[in-house]
């Protein structure tokens, strides 16, 4: 059976969602289908590499909703002439079997700029166009989080919606020597060995992930604990953030093998707005790492144990203080420390392939 997969931008695996791509074209390979991926930007060979056949679309040049509409014709063309017995869209098509939706762009729009998504949002127009007007026969989201908004907010049938956590490469994050690995970064990166390094690994967009009211609590924590570290890596950050701090701080780009950032660090936060789910505490979990984070990032949903005291279910300078402090507590953090890792265990890619298989069956799409 040929299987065609959409996402509008498949260039690298710097976000989450292009990953979860490759890890559906090596779930369908492997279960003996021709999995084809369709985007109007794609790095050819990183599609080939996870078993897939890559489609490139025409790109119109300009951003916007007409680019939009343009890439969803190119895909209902190609699927008109190909007949896949199977489509999956990620967000940018109108119809498909299998819908996956990564954010919600009304919802966190009303919880960092408190008020309504214009209606001529060029993401709005399309998600609302979806629900609306195109058609699926399984909704699957990233998060109970999620799940509940989109249910609430478009007056969809719960039945054909479901929770599917995203997965973590446990082979990409395992290293021989952690302690060498976090050593040999710190050094590479300028931060001092005996440093208490608190750490942002995000793709970007630091005013949704709340990078200034990190900034402000790392100043507060820093004036108790002298041995504090912050550690911000991602896409560009504006200079409003760096100009609110000045010591013991590192600014780093994005790192293809983001693994190398986590191993340094001592604490992974994020105490986002809103995160739909948040693949990078789940790989921070992977690693071994305490994870602080808002009650609204979905991640936080999967945290057993003792990390779940850690949630943030207010976001506030104080509150983000007193989570962090709690960590320089080495009993409590070396609980949380071992049941993060065990737990991130459980999310494998070879377990959420198997429950995805599960889910497509129960639905009677495979």
């Amino acid at each position: 059976m040929k299987v065609l997969i959409s996402r509008k931008d498949l260039r690298d695996t710097a976000s989450g969602v292009p990953k979860k791509v490759l890890q559906e074209l090596t779930f369908f390979n492997g279960l003996g289908h021709e999995a084809y991926a369709i985007a109007e930007t794609i790095n050819t060979t990183m599609v080939q590499e996870f078993h897939g056949i890559p489609v490139k679309t025409l790109r119109w040049p300009f951003s916007g909703h007409f680019r939009r509409r343009l890439y969803q014709m190119q895909v209902d063309r190609w699927i008109k002439k190909h007949r896949p017995g199977l489509v999956v869209g990620h967000g940018d098509l109108r119809h498909q079997d299998v819908l996956y939706i990564h954010n919600c762009v009304h919802l966190a729009h009303e919880l960092v700029e408190k008020k309504p998504l214009p209606v001529d949002h060029e993401v709005g127009r399309i998600h609302t166009d979806i629900f609306q007007n195109g058609t699926y026969r399984l909704l699957v989201c990233n998060s109970e989080l999620m799940k509940r908004d989109l249910v609430k907010r478009f007056g969809l049938d719960a039945a054909k919606a479901v929770v599917i956590y995203p997965e973590v490469n446990l082979k990409k994050f395992q290293v021989e020597d952690p302690v060498v690995l976090k050593s040999e970064w710190r050094e590479r990166m300028g931060i001092p060995q005996d440093a208490f390094v608190i750490g942002l690994v995000t793709s970007g967009n630091y005013r949704k992930r709340n990078l200034g009211l990190l900034i402000e609590a790392f100043k507060e924590l820093l004036r108790v604990r002298p041995e504090a570290y912050l550690f911000v890596a991602g896409g560009n950050v504006d200079q409003k953030y760096k100009d609110q701090i000045s010591e013991r701080v590192t600014f780093a780009p994005t790192l293809m093998d983001v693994k190398n950032y986590y191993y340094l660090l001592d604490v992974f936060c994020l105490p986002a707005h809103i995160e739909e789910f948040g693949r990078s505490v789940l790989e921070a979990m992977a690693c071994g790492i305490p994870v602080v984070a808002s009650s609204t990032v979905g991640a936080t949903e999967v945290i057993e144990g003792p990390g779940r005291e850690l949630i943030l279910s207010e976001l506030s300078k104080d509150r983000l203080v007193g989570k962090l402090a709690s960590l320089f507590e080495r009993d409590f953090y070396q609980a949380v420390k071992d049941q993060n890792q065990a737990t991130a265990r459980e999310f494998a890619a070879e377990a959420q392939n198997e429950k995805l298989k599960l889910v497509l069956k129960t639905h009677n799409i495979l």
